[in-house]
């Protein structure tokens, strides 16, 4: 017997340098394989749509979200952690902490206030920080890529 695993993900093998002109042209995305809630064992994102995508001066992000939600909210049904619009307070640093570079920004979905925090490696590996004024904070590895293509 036999088992196939297949992942819907990117499997693009970045190097250093390709990594590096991601960063700089600000296009770009992040998929996660994982996620690490404050209070639970990290869970396998495989197969789970996710992402944060730069496009010059704005992202969109959709991330799953496991972990408690500490006041607000709303009657919507948006359970995990979406954004999209401008980046705000955007700081890029290079060789911070052993990775390659860091992604520091925020936004505002209009019931909360976001701030992430990237660590991207020269292998275009990434753990993500997101803080919440409402929620418990929440992990994610994954890997930098290019943009997917339009059709």
């Amino acid at each position: 017997m036999s088992i196939f695993l297949n992942s819907c993900g990117s499997s693009e093998k970045l190097n250093d340098q390709q990594v590096a002109e991601l960063i700089s042209s600000k296009e770009f995305e992040i998929e996660n394989d994982w996620a690490m809630p404050m209070r639970a064992g990290n869970i396998n994102l495989i197969g789970n749509p996710n992402f944060i995508r730069f496009q010059t001066d704005s992202v969109s992000i959709f991330l799953p979200y496991f972990g408690v939600r500490q006041t607000g909210g709303g009657y919507g049904n948006a359970n995990g952690i979406e954004y999209e619009g401008p980046v705000k307070n955007l700081k890029i640093s290079e060789n911070v902490n052993s990775a390659y570079g860091q992604i520091q920004f925020e936004g505002n979905n209009g019931t909360e206030n976001l701030k992430f925090s990237i660590l991207i490696f020269e292998n275009g590996k990434t753990n993500t920080n997101v803080t919440s004024s409402q929620r418990d904070a929440i992990s994610y590895r994954g890997r930098i890529s290019h943009l997917p293509e339009t059709e």
